[in-house]
């Protein structure tokens, strides 16, 4: 999917837009991508900060249930983090021009509460690897 497909899965605009491509391969099972421009608001001095990459996997996880409402015919709604577990952080961020790659599993979903395990990769070196728990 592209930017605009994106806009009508996830309430998220620019400039907190934090997901430029995004693929659906099965009911638990996503990828998004994200290449940082300089006028990212998650970066400092030319590198993500740890915030924006917590950003990008909710908004991925959001991309995720946001899809599958719309394929149900449902409305897309907001959605809030509620828990962030077992988050690793690697020693180096992403730079401008760096694309982040991310793939999400759904790990169990009890009403409109998802549990989601992700991580994220650039340059095949791992940035960050969590569990997020979202609200929708």
């Amino acid at each position: 999917m592209t930017t605009d497909d994106i806009t009508s899965l996830i309430p998220q605009r620019p400039p907190i837009l934090m997901v430029d491509r995004f693929s659906y391969e099965v009911d638990s099972l996503c990828h998004s991508e994200l290449t940082l421009k300089e006028d990212n608001m998650f970066l400092h001095n030319g590198s993500m900060v740890p915030e924006g990459l917590l950003e990008h996997i909710a908004q991925t996880a959001a991309a995720h249930i946001g899809y599958r409402r719309k394929m149900a015919g449902e409305e897309v709604n907001l959605g809030f983090i509620g828990d962030i577990k077992r988050c690793t952080m690697g020693k180096r961020m992403p730079t401008v021009g760096q694309t982040v790659m991310t793939t999400m599993r759904v790990v169990s979903q009890v009403g409109n509460i998802t549990m989601v395990s992700a991580e994220s990769t650039s340059n095949g070196v791992t940035l960050i690897e969590c569990r997020m728990k979202l609200a929708n």
